[in-house]
């Protein structure tokens, strides 16, 4: 198997209900976490180590997204209900399927547009992963 390069170009984020899209300029990493719940009792020797297990749930992560931004374009609603929201990966192989990272979530945060001379008009929003439909990575081929 041949794979291409290992860059971003080719990525897309796809908003299921709202249809927010735009030309996407990056998208920050989805970071998942579980909690170790200490469960260290006073039967451990001098010196030994502290025992944790993981808890039972985690937290299904937030990503950071930023578009370019035209002024024909809404804003994403922060009202909104939650959508399914899709990260597609750029393919790994010419004759390929994209993997996918796809969950539902809502708009957490966003940000209007910055102004200036000479400068791109770019629109940033935060996506809070809701849980009902923890985000599922699909493998590309």
């Amino acid at each position: 198997m041949v794979l291409k390069n290992y860059n971003s170009q080719g990525a897309s984020v796809t908003f299921g209900t709202s249809g927010l899209s735009g030309k996407l300029l990056s998208a920050s990493g989805v970071e998942q976490s579980r909690d170790a719940m200490e469960i260290t009792d006073l039967g451990i020797a001098a010196n030994g180590a502290k025992r944790f297990i993981p808890a039972d749930i985690y937290d299904t992560g937030t990503i950071d997204i930023e578009f370019l931004f035209s002024s024909a374009s809404a804003l994403p609603a922060l009202d909104a209900v939650a959508e399914t929201i899709t990260i597609t990966f750029p393919k790994a192989t010419t004759a390929g399927a994209s993997a996918t990272l796809a969950g539902s979530g809502f708009i957490q945060s966003r940000s209007t547009p910055e102004l200036s001379v000479g400068d791109t008009m770019k629109m940033s929003c935060s996506v809070q992963f809701d849980g009902e439909t923890a985000p599922v990575y699909s493998a590309g081929s």
